[in-house]
């Protein structure tokens, strides 16, 4: 399966009533309520929602068209949905989207510059200020306001590396406890704790698996001394696109991260000790306290896929 990013850019070529017909056909239902905003130019909406059977997770369509960018927000949508979307449309992909940039028609470089700003491709800084010495003053003049978005973008990336990092070096000692039946049972969540933690719709779910876990008697885990344990930290938010943080996480995370508060702190780690080594998660950090909730991904996916709300039947 592809990494793809939390938007995805449609071929300009490709028209609304294309991408419109390729998600219903998929099983997506347009919001009624936007049907009837106006739109500069016939039958191509400037804003489109779709949503699954009334229910997370939503799909944010828009449309520029002064370059023609179609942008379709797939932020909360699980990475298998989210591929079966990029197999039924036209996308421009990260290397046609730099091409973009050295094109002979001004249009296409907006294009590019546009969707690396969509996209958040910081990796794409220096290219984009190439074109701040643009010979089209209207182009050089928006290189330089995406410039400084991305720059921004790139800082506010750095500040929560160097804070997952504190809470890294901090997460070793806790998990070294993990082998005390007494101490587990104070990381038990509450249902005020899931409430802080999950959408609504999950919190019964996610109670009931709670109760399940933290009645197995071998919920633990025992570290010898000279096991060396690498944790990695980051918050729900990052885990729904890949990137440095999210691909140290099972995969099951980023099927749950479109029903998960963003700002919510997880961990996962690895111990290794004597040529072997066993991955660990679920350690989450509730503002005051430490919650557990090992594998919780395990209980909860399955729920949404076939849940009585039927909000992800794929």
């Amino acid at each position: 399966m592809r990494s793809l990013d939390q938007v995805l850019i449609v071929n300009p070529a490709c028209p609304f009533s294309d991408i419109a017909h390729a998600m219903t056909q998929m099983g997506w239902q347009r919001d009624t309520l936007e049907l009837a905003a106006p739109s500069l130019i016939a039958n191509e909406p400037e804003v489109a929602t779709w949503s699954w059977k009334g229910h997370k997770p939503f799909v944010i369509y828009s449309f520029n068209p002064v370059v023609k960018m179609r942008v379709l927000d797939v932020a909360g949508v699980p990475p298998g949905v989210r591929e079966g979307i990029a197999q039924q449309l036209p996308l421009l992909d990260h290397l046609a989207i730099e091409k973009l940039f050295t094109s002979d028609d001004v249009r296409e470089r907006l294009l590019g510059l546009w969707a690396v700003q969509e996209t958040e491709r910081v990796d794409l800084l220096e290219t984009a200020r190439k074109l701040q010495d643009d010979p089209e003053p209207v182009l050089a003049e928006q290189a330089r306001d995406v410039c400084a978005k991305l720059e921004r973008i790139n800082q506010a990336r750095k500040e929560v590396l160097v804070q997952m990092r504190m809470i890294e070096e901090a997460t070793p000692a806790l998990i070294r406890r993990l082998n005390d039946p007494s101490f587990i049972q104070t990381l038990k969540p509450s249902r005020s704790d899931l409430q802080h933690l999950f959408d609504a719709e999950l919190v019964d779910a996610a109670q009931l698996a709670i109760e399940r876990l933290y009645a197995d008697p071998g919920l633990r885990i025992s570290p010898a001394s000279d096991t060396q344990i690498k944790a990695v930290a980051c918050p729900a938010g990052l885990l729904r696109w890949p990137n440095m943080l999210s691909d140290k996480f099972p995969g099951g995370y980023r099927d749950l991260a479109g029903w998960m508060v963003p700002s919510r702190i997880w961990v996962c780690w690895k111990q290794e000790s004597a040529g072997t080594s066993v991955s660990y998660d679920g350690l989450v950090w509730l503002d005051n306290h430490w919650c557990w909730l090992p594998k919780i991904f395990r209980f909860l996916v399955p729920y949404l896929m076939n849940g009585s709300s039927g909000t992800l039947k794929h």
